[in-house]
C-alpha cells in the first residue's frame, strides 16, 4: 500500500477522459475556413503533402526526443510554408481547431473520486503530453466539469519536455508545493506515467481498466476510479 498522499497528479486522456474521437480532417477543414484568402485545390494538396512531412519529421518524433512541439509550433510550420495566412489570433484558432476535432467523455466514476478527494484536501493536478496549450486542455475538462477540481495544469506544450521526463513532474509538484515522495501519480500508460512518475520519485499508480493482470503484479494497479477513491481511503487510515 503506498503511503497517504497530500497531493495526487493524473494523467489526461485514458485516466480523466476518454477520446471518443480525434479528426483531424475536420479541425483542418475549419482553421483553412478562416484563411485570407481562401486556398485554392491546388494549393490545399500542397498544405496537405506538407501536413505530412512535417508529422514525419517532427510530430512523430517527439516521444523518441522526449522534447514537445506546441500546436502553433506545428500550425505554422505547415501553413507559413504554404503562403497560408490567417487573421484570428493563434491561440483562438486553436481552441477552435481543438473544438472541431476533439471529442472526450469523462471516464466513469471520475468526477465523484475527485470530489471525495477534493472534500479531503488533497492537492490535485493534471500533467498531460499533448501539443496543446493548457487553455485548450482545461477547456476540454471543463465540459466534464473536471477543470475546478484539478487547479494544476501542466502540458508539456508549455514545458518543452514530455513525460516520461522527470522534469515535467519535478514542474507540477513545485505547482503543487509539495515533495514528489508526498504525490500520488495516476495514469494508464506504463511507459510514460509509470516510469515518469516513478523517475521523479512520486509514488505511481496504474490506471488500468483493462486490468491486464500480467502486469499488474510490478506496480499498484487500479481498474476504475471507484477503486482508486478507496485506496486513497484505506491509505489515510494507515
Amino acid at each position: 500500500m503506498a503511503t497517504k498522499p497530500r497531493g495526487i497528479l493524473f494523467d489526461y486522456g485514458g485516466t480523466l477522459v476518454e477520446e471518443v474521437e480525434f479528426d483531424t480532417r475536420a479541425g483542418l477543414a475549419w482553421l483553412l475556413s478562416r484563411a485570407v484568402p481562401k486556398p485554392d485545390e491546388a494549393q490545399l494538396a500542397d498544405i496537405a503533402k506538407h501536413a505530412e512531412r512535417v508529422s514525419e519529421e517532427v510530430a512523430e518524433r517527439r516521444d523518441t526526443f522526449q522534447i514537445e512541439t506546441p500546436w502553433s509550433s506545428l500550425t505554422r510550420l505547415i501553413h507559413d510554408a504554404s503562403g497560408t495566412r490567417f487573421n484570428d489570433p493563434m491561440a483562438d484558432l486553436e481552441l477552435q481547431f481543438w473544438n472541431a476535432s476533439v471529442k472526450t467523455r469523462p471516464m466513469p466514476g471520475v468526477r465523484e473520486a475527485l470530489q471525495e478527494f477534493h472534500d479531503a484536501r488533497i492537492r490535485m493536478g493534471v500533467v498531460s503530453n499533448t501539443s496543446f496549450s493548457q487553455a485548450t486542455i482545461r477547456h476540454e475538462l471543463s465540459k466534464h466539469g473536471l477543470a475546478d477540481l484539478l487547479p494544476v495544469h501542466v502540458v508539456s506544450a508549455e514545458y518543452a519536455v514530455r513525460k516520461p521526463n522527470p522534469l515535467i513532474f519535478e514542474a507540477a509538484a513545485g505547482l503543487l508545493g509539495l515533495p514528489c515522495h508526498e504525490i500520488w501519480f495516476v495514469g494508464d500508460r506504463l511507459d510514460t506515467d509509470i516510469a515518469g512518475a516513478s523517475a521523479a520519485g512520486m509514488n505511481p499508480i496504474w490506471f488500468s481498466p483493462h486490468n491486464e493482470s500480467g502486469l499488474a503484479g510490478m506496480h499498484l494497479a487500479v481498474s476504475s476510479w471507484a477503486e482508486l477513491a478507496r485506496m486513497v481511503r484505506e491509505a489515510a487510515m494507515d
